[in-house]
């Protein structure tokens, strides 16, 4: 593969990517579910919703970008627990 036509397909893989997380993020009901959320809720949702497709696992999303927010000190697990089920809640309407 040429340089050339991995730029062109790198480029409309972030094209594609950028597009599918603004849909979602588009999304008024999620949108209104989301800002109910506490303020930690709301940075949960925040850093799991650009992940969100049609066909995610939304406990394993969870998992997966939350970990680091606990284990840098940003998000207390306790404090993620206490609010999972409400952002797991918005996180879903994302999936349209």
């Amino acid at each position: 593969m040429t340089r050339n036509s991995l730029r062109t397909l790198m480029a409309a893989t972030v094209a594609v990517a950028s597009l599918s997380a603004a849909s979602a993020l588009a999304n008024p009901t999620a949108n209104k579910c989301a800002s109910a959320l506490s303020p930690e809720g709301r940075l949960m949702h925040q850093t799991v919703a650009p992940h969100v497709q049609a066909d995610s696992d939304i406990e394993k999303l969870m998992r997966k970008h939350l970990r680091g927010l606990v284990m840098g000190g940003k998000l207390k697990l306790k404090t993620a627990e206490a609010n999972g089920q409400a952002v797991g809640r918005c996180l879903t309407l994302l999936k349209g």
